[in-house]
This record gives structure tokens, C-alpha cells and sequence, in this order.
């Protein structure tokens, strides 16, 4: 998800989705289930794919075993195709320039629902701090206090 960065700061680029505005994006990995299993700031024109490999990364430090990666056109080239063939996962990531209805939707909106968690504390939805390490820090933080009100359910 995008986020407007008024003040611009660390992790900040020009917006290509709005009108070249200084942003930052905000890359989710969560389980099936809804569970952030880590987030990742970058600046807005950072491409999706430089990522992937450590979003991966950072999910198998977290998750025990992965057997299937729903991404995104976004994410889709063949280094991550190859990185997740090589440690036995599956990736299931949309072509670019594949139709839209491939199914990955009924997966995605999970990540749409973390991304919408994360984006109600309000210190992230409009970025406001400048530093970098304070936007991973709060980040971080609201992804503890999802997977808190998760746990408390049960």
C-alpha cells in the first residue's frame, strides 16, 4: 500500500500513482490467515521485484515452512520465480499482462485487510516522521498489536 509522505524524509520517492507526490509504499507479507508475518518501508518508485527476495527472506525467518507464494504482477520476474522454485515453494504470482480473474483475488484480500490494519494507526497513514528507522519501528509495532488482538481472540 502507498502512503503520501508530506515531509518527505528517508524511504520517500516520487509517487508514479499520484502525480509524482513524494510517498512511501509499505510491502506486506502475511499468512493465509491474516497474520502480518512482516512489513517492509521503501520508497514509492522502488520497484516491487528488489524486494521480493527479502520479503521472502524475512517470512521463512518467521513462518517454520512455506509451500505456496501468492504475489502480484507487480512481483512477477523470473529471479523470484527461480528464488522460490530453488527453496521448494511454490510461487503462484500473476503474469504481467495476464488477464485480471486469475483467482490470486480471493488471496489477495487478505493482504488488503493487514494493509487496511496497519494504514487505521494513524501516524502511518499519513506519513509524518522523516527518519526511516522510526517508520519500520511503528510498523513493526502495529504489526504486534494485529497479531495481540488476534491471539486474544482465542
Amino acid at each position: 500500500c502507498s502512503v503520501r509522505a508530506k515531509r518527505g524524509g528517508a524511504l520517500t520517492g516520487p509517487n508514479p500513482t499520484d502525480r509524482g507526490k513524494a510517498g512511501t509504499k509499505y510491502h506486506v507479507v502475511a499468512s493465509t490467515d491474516g497474520i502480518p508475518l512482516g512489513v517492509v518501508p521503501s520508497a514509492a518508485n522502488v520497484h516491487h521485484t528488489r524486494l521480493s527476495p527479502y520479503l521472502l527472506r524475512l517470512a521463512q525467518v518467521v513462518c517454520a515452512a512455506i509451500g505456496r507464494l501468492y504475489a502480484d504482477a507487480a512481483y512477477d520476474s523470473a529471479d523470484n520465480r527461480d528464488l522460490c522454485l530453488r527453496d521448494g515453494i511454490q510461487p503462484y504470482i500473476r503474469q504481467v499482462g495476464e488477464p485480471h480473474g486469475s483467482g490470486l483475488g480471493t488471496v489477495r484480500c487478505v493482504v488488503e485487510h493487514d494493509c487496511a490494519w496497519l494504514l487505521a494507526n494513524k501516524r502511518l497513514d499519513r506519513r509524518q516522521d522523516r527518519l526511516g528507522r522510526i517508520v519500520l519501528a511503528l510498523l513493526t509495532a502495529a504489526c504486534i498489536f494485529i497479531i495481540a488482538n488476534r491471539i486474544s481472540a482465542f
